[in-house]
């Protein structure tokens, strides 16, 4: 046990520093990141705290997982003038769940922390008035009940606490500010209709943020609600195959503007649509407790080209992944590996150009179960 904490605590310490332009931070566990996070229907571990809580029913014992993600992401803007890099940086990111299902009880329990926001962009060099720079950190925290209403169906119920962090610079206008007091809530289910067959559904609540910075100025926002589901079948045994969908209600995000005096000192109008994720996984189990994945999702764009802001800079994009895991040194880890290409996008507008971006994302989690 005093080998797993020492590892723990020099995995998560560790930092890298990546070019950054999206908002959204889908890898949450290495082993979801390795399906492409097709993981709605499977939620095997740990880490079902964030991808469908009901999961945790059928996992017996103490589960605790720790993970760590490192990022590079390539981002860009060609305009008829100039071609400029966002040079934000993003930090390595960690993240923690640990759930409690007695072996005579139907009832479980869970809690999960993780980075589920982040964008931070430097766009300095193509718009220095207009956009510049913006970090913006929304951690969360998740604490869940679940009870197995039998073998075959669990439900749960539970709450959501962000905390956010925001830094926003714009020409000589600057807003640095904070929230702890940002909550929703979310329910899950699980249900095996069949041998073989594993149906899994979550829906997550948006939160309002609303941060206070110096010189009495104000930034409000609602972060969005989502709906996913997914379906997995086991062939032979050893294959897995999963197929998820995501909606992701970004229409509630209007815009981040900074409010001072009761006027607009930092205007960040923004024009995104709601968005559908799909995600496809295919696992082989070699041996018992050991399984090399691989996946692909097609992930849609919130930010319409017409009045494009990149503020959250995304684009459609294609993501391809290859993990493993395995028992190792008394305790089970897993790797994954992440490629997204995006499409290019031509947006119109104060931040017209052709966006480009790339991203590749290096995931390992540790985790154990204590009976």
């Amino acid at each position: 046990m005093k080998r797993i904490v020492i590892f723990l605590l020099v995995f998560l310490s560790a930092g890298a520093v990546a070019q950054a332009g999206g908002f959204d931070q889908p890898n949450q566990s290495a082993s979801a990141a390795g399906v492409a996070n097709a993981f709605v229907a499977t939620a095997s571990d740990a880490s079902a705290l964030i991808y469908n809580p009901a999961g945790i029913a059928w996992q017996s014992g103490v589960s605790v997982m720790a993970s760590g993600r490192l990022d590079y992401r390539d981002s860009s803007v060609v305009t008829p003038l100039f071609n400029a890099p966002n040079n934000g940086t993003e930090p390595f990111t960690g993240s923690i769940y640990a759930s409690w299902a007695p072996v005579d009880s139907r009832l479980a329990a869970g809690f999960g922390f993780s980075p589920l926001y982040i964008a931070n962009n430097d766009w300095g060099l193509a718009f220095p008035a207009g956009s510049g720079i913006t970090k913006l950190t929304v951690d969360h925290s998740t604490f869940d009940a679940v009870y197995a209403v039998n073998s075959d169906l669990a439900v749960g119920l539970g709450g959501d606490w962000y905390i956010t962090r925001a830094t926003m610079t714009q020409g000589t206008q600057s807003f640095q500010g904070n929230s702890f007091t940002s909550f929703g809530g979310h329910a899950s289910l699980m249900w095996k209709p069949m041998p073989a067959w594993s149906v899994g559904a979550m829906f997550r609540s948006g939160a309002q943020v609303n941060m206070s910075g110096q010189a009495s100025d104000t930034l409000s926002f609602k972060l969005p609600d989502y709906v996913s589901a997914g379906i997995a079948h086991d062939f032979a045994d050893v294959w897995r195959l999963e197929t998820d969908v995501k909606w992701t209600r970004w229409s509630a995000l209007k815009d981040m503007n900074i409010i001072r005096a009761g006027l607009i000192s930092q205007p960040n109008t923004l024009n995104l649509r709601d968005t559908l994720t799909v995600m496809a996984g295919l696992s082989w189990t070699w041996r018992e407790n050991t399984e090399f994945r691989v996946g692909y999702a097609y992930e849609q764009a919130a930010n319409r080209s017409q009045n494009f802001s990149p503020l959250i800079a995304d684009q459609d994009g294609h993501r391809i992944s290859i993990g493993a895991g395995g028992d190792l040194f008394g305790f089970h880890m897993d790797v994954a590996y992440q490629y997204v290409y995006y499409s290019k996008k031509t947006a119109t507008g104060a931040f017209a150009g052709v966006y480009r971006d790339r991203r590749q994302s290096l995931m390992m989690s540790v985790s154990n179960t204590f009976d």
